[in-house]
């Protein structure tokens, strides 16, 4: 089976890639089925530290609530950009870079074009749409489909300090002020590397979460950031001071309404572009992968892709319901 991808970026690391994903049992399965051995072994080997506790306190790091965390089952963090560049190894000759999809046209043989913002064009016997939240391909298949903004975020990352409260240390923590600011800070220390990756230092990933958010360059929101922490514990003033400022940016979050199944055999979607959520319960990425994998297995028996749209529907939007229900908290974690 012939496969192309286009991607919008211009390269692998053209931007930011965010900094952490929790690999969750299904997300684990769903990578060992379609990787190659080596490859998946590659992700837990590169994985970052679990967390060994749960902790809720003040501003002040006054603990209210706390307790360990058992780790079972096959799930791992894994850094962003770590994770993509394991998933684009040996794909020089699939992956175009620098290909922003806009529109597709059906062909007379039943085949499907994807026009390109640059002018080309690809055609194929299947369209999957991995365009993320704001998927263009989800926009033409399904134009009256909606999303729902639920909150916004100022992420951060700082260079990883041993001096810092052991609160604040491999833990999965939310601390919350008398004014409804919210912080969450992980702990992200890898294991370890491989010789084509990008060697990331350890560092700490944190969200600041308040109403009124709005998009800024970085430099403005790290400000906004650091106002809203004015009277908080000095350990997460300084955490945010020592930030690397050009790494900070916004995130909002959004969550897709459910959509009816679609009578289009050959244009699929596939993971945010077609059920993205609230990261509450971190299940996004996961139900991405699981998306890839129940995909590879439909195509693989040439079965049609409403097979695939059928089941993806129902679990995508088990877990889009659920991730409303959860509180926005574990962004980074």
């Amino acid at each position: 089976m012939s496969v192309a991808v286009y991607e919008r970026d211009m390269s692998v690391g053209f931007r930011g890639q965010g900094y952490r994903i929790g690999i969750k049992d299904a997300g684990s399965d769903a990578l060992r089925d379609c990787l190659p051995a080596d490859l998946y072994d590659l992700c837990v080997a590169t994985s970052i530290a679990t967390a060994t506790r749960m902790v809720f306190m003040d501003h002040r790091l006054d603990v209210s609530k706390a307790w360990p965390i058992t780790h079972g089952g096959s799930g791992f963090g894994v850094n962003r950009l770590t994770l993509r560049e394991i998933l684009l190894t040996g794909l020089d000759d699939i992956v175009h870079f620098g290909a922003n999809f806009v529109r597709y046209t059906q062909e007379g043989d039943g085949r499907i074009r994807a026009h390109f913002a640059e002018g080309t064009s690809a055609v194929g016997d299947l369209l999957v749409g991995a365009d993320g939240t704001h998927s263009a391909v989800r926009d033409q298949l399904l134009p009256d489909s909606g999303l729902d903004e639920l909150g916004r975020f100022i992420y951060g990352r700082t260079p990883f300090a041993d001096d810092v409260p052991d609160v604040l240390i491999d833990t999965f923590n939310q601390m919350t002020d008398s004014e409804g600011v919210s912080m969450s800070v992980a702990t992200c220390r890898k294991h370890g590397t491989g010789p084509h990756l990008t060697d990331i230092a350890d560092y700490f990933a944190w969200t600041v979460r308040t109403a009124n958010l709005t998009e800024a360059e970085p430099a403005a929101l790290h400000a906004q950031a650091r106002s809203l922490l004015g009277q908080w514990h000095p350990a997460v003033r300084r955490m945010v001071d020592e930030a690397d400022i050009p790494a900070t940016f916004l995130v909002t979050v959004d969550s897709a309404r459910p959509v009816p199944p679609w009578d289009v055999p050959n244009v699929t979607l596939l993971g945010d572009a077609i059920h993205t959520m609230s990261p509450g319960r971190g299940e996004g990425a996961n139900t991405a992968l699981r998306d890839a994998a129940v995909l590879r297995r439909t195509l693989a028996v040439g079965a049609p892709t409403v097979r695939y749209e059928k089941e993806m529907l129902r679990y995508g939007f088990e877990a889009v319901a659920a991730s409303r229900d959860k509180p926005l908290l574990r962004r980074t974690l």
